[in-house]
C-alpha cells in the first residue's frame, strides 16, 4: 500500500474554551486547562508535521486561542453550539478536499502514527478510528469533505459506523501499536494513566511534571 502522493489532507481539530476543557479530570481549572493545552500541542505537533497534511484547522470558541498557537495554524472562531455543528462548519471551510477530523486530547499521537492513520484511511471513502473503549470516536476522515457527517458524542462508534464510515484496522502487529496511539483519548484520571504508560508526546510530558 504506498501513499497517494495526490492525497493531502485537510486537518480539522476542535478545541474547547480552557475554561470548560476537561471537566471529567479531578484537577482544578488551572490543571485541567494547562492539560489541555499540553494536549492540544502535541496533537497540532504531529499534523504539522505529517507530510500528508496539507492544512491545519483549529475550530474553537476560544477567541483568545490564536495568542498560544503556531501561526501556521489556521483558527475558524464560532460560537459555543456544540461538537458536531461546530465540526460542520469547518468542514465547510474545505469543500471537496479531504477532510481528517482529529480529536484534541490525543497527548500520545506522534507524527508516525498519524501518518499510517492517513495512509489507512485512504482505503475508504469515508472511515474513522474508534477510541481506546471501543465506544466512541477519536478521528474521522472522508475524501470527500462534503461528504463527512460528523456524529461525536456517546457512542459515536456506533453511529459513524452505521452511517457508512468503515473502522480502521492494523494490518500488522506495529501498525497495531501506532494505531494504538491514535485511540488514547484523555476524558478522566484513568485514561490519563493510561496514556503515560504508551507514551505522551514532549508538552503533556512537561505539563504534567509541572504538577508533580
Amino acid at each position: 500500500m504506498l501513499l497517494d502522493a495526490g492525497m493531502l489532507w485537510t486537518a480539522i481539530v476542535p478545541v474547547k474554551a480552557s475554561a470548560f476543557a476537561k471537566s471529567r479530570l479531578n484537577h482544578d481549572q488551572e490543571i485541567r486547562a494547562r492539560l489541555s493545552a499540553a494536549f492540544l500541542s502535541d496533537v497540532l505537533t504531529a499534523a504539522m508535521q505529517a507530510t500528508a497534511i496539507d492544512e491545519v484547522i483549529v475550530v474553537t470558541d476560544d477567541h483568545s486561542l490564536h495568542l498560544r498557537l503556531d501561526p501556521a495554524v489556521r483558527i475558524h472562531l464560532t460560537t459555543a453550539k456544540g461538537l458536531n455543528p461546530e465540526l460542520a462548519e469547518g468542514l465547510q471551510l474545505i469543500g471537496h478536499k479531504p477532510a481528517a477530523i482529529i480529536a484534541a486530547d490525543l497527548p500520545c499521537l506522534t507524527v508516525e502514527a498519524l501518518e499510517v492513520t492517513l495512509l489507512l484511511a485512504q482505503d475508504f471513502d469515508r472511515s474513522f478510528v474508534t477510541d481506546a473503549q471501543g465506544l466512541g470516536t477519536t478521528m474521522l476522515f472522508a475524501k470527500d469533505a462534503r461528504t463527512c457527517v460528523p456524529m461525536f458524542g456517546r457512542r459515536s462508534h456506533a453511529r459513524h459506523a452505521q452511517a457508512g464510515f468503515q473502522e480502521i484496522q492494523a494490518d500488522s502487529p506495529a501498525t497495531a501499536a501506532l494505531l494504538n496511539r491514535a485511540r488514547r483519548d484523555v476524558d478522566t484520571a484513568l485514561d490519563l494513566w493510561d496514556a503515560v504508560r504508551i507514551g505522551v508526546g514532549p508538552s503533556s510530558t512537561a505539563a504534567m511534571q509541572e504538577m508533580q
